[in-house]
């Protein structure tokens, strides 16, 4: 009798909760409708409560400043950190919006520079493939949504699955909705094989965090940073040339991307994460730039350098940091 009295109150909250997610993906759909000055205005009391109030992962993000920039006074921290969550806040509105947002609006309000564009067509029209990382910087999900607004390439991007099937499916159609392919990162590979006769331009998250005994080690704003190999890997086993996305923020709402070749011939660094110290070099220089938009609240040094690691190298030293 037990046991069937569990599995019933087991069904019961199985099916309250996929209830609680279809209704709140419903109400947030909902909510994307209203105007983006409104969104605005509630984006300022979200950020006083989580914040003021809740005080939603302050500790990292304090912590992660400290460590970043030690040559900054407490004060211009402080900055930072406050600027940080007003910006952080105006993302999750806009993310928000992306679920209805028009094209020609996400293009107004997302500007990839005449340069950039010359350049992806220049290489698409050789029918060359490429590949593109990008940073938690500014908003990089209006920048991934506006590449099919202004370039040619069809675009691959690399996504973890969310563990809410409902929640998942939802974030998938809105990013979707301008015509991007979505492969979650187990079935990239596959993805990209199955387009291998395809000009199509593969889109990697570049600051994520990696299990720490599989990673490139690098000494990445003062602290030893653990890098995904991944885009090293693909770029080396395509030849693909790979690009870095900057995306900064001009005002609220307003963004301005622009991609840098980093190497047309990845196979040429044969040293093992010296193509990804490089673009993670390209990061850090962004980071300074304009450090409120980042993604501080990412508990992005929870690893330690296990034993034996080699430290591959120091953005200092890689490039543009």
């Amino acid at each position: 009798m037990s046991g069937n009295y569990n599995k019933t109150k087991e069904m019961n909250r199985s099916i309250f909760s996929k209830y609680v997610s279809v209704s709140l993906a419903k109400l947030l759909c909902l909510f994307s409708y209203l105007p983006l000055w409104f969104l605005y205005g509630v984006s300022w009391l979200f950020a006083f409560l989580i914040y003021r109030v809740f005080r939603y992962r302050v500790k990292v993000v304090r912590q992660n400043l400290r460590n970043a920039f030690p040559e900054k006074s407490s004060k211009e921290r402080r900055i930072i950190e406050r600027k940080f969550y007003h910006h952080f806040s105006d993302v999750m509105m806009e993310v928000l919006k992306l679920r209805t947002i028009s094209p020609a609006n996400l293009k107004q309000r997302c500007v990839y520079s005449e340069a950039t564009q010359n350049l992806l067509n220049k290489y698409y029209s050789q029918g060359r493939s490429i590949l593109i990382v990008l940073a938690h910087t500014a908003n990089w999900e209006w920048a991934g949504a506006a590449y099919p607004l202004y370039n040619k390439h069809q675009v691959i991007t690399a996504y973890r699955p969310l563990r809410d099937k409902i929640f998942d499916k939802d974030t998938l159609d809105m990013r979707k909705r301008t015509g991007n392919i979505l492969a979650s990162m187990k079935n990239l590979v596959r993805e990209i094989f199955k387009h291998r006769n395809e000009v199509i331009a593969t889109a990697l998250i570049g600051d994520q965090t990696p299990p720490p005994d599989n990673a490139f080690w690098i000494k990445f704003l003062h602290q030893e940073t653990p890098f995904f190999k991944g885009t090293e890997v693909l770029a080396r086993k395509f030849n693909t040339p790979i690009f870095w996305g900057s995306v900064k923020k001009v005002r609220r709402g307003h963004y301005f991307i622009h991609f840098e070749l980093i190497t047309d011939n990845p196979r040429e660094f044969t040293e093992e994460g010296s193509l990804t110290c490089l673009h993670a070099s390209y990061l850090e220089r962004d980071i300074k730039a304009q450090p409120e938009s980042w993604l501080w609240s990412h508990r992005r040094w929870k690893h330690k350098r296990p034993e034996g690691a080699k430290l591959v190298c120091s953005t200092q030293k890689a490039g543009w940091a």
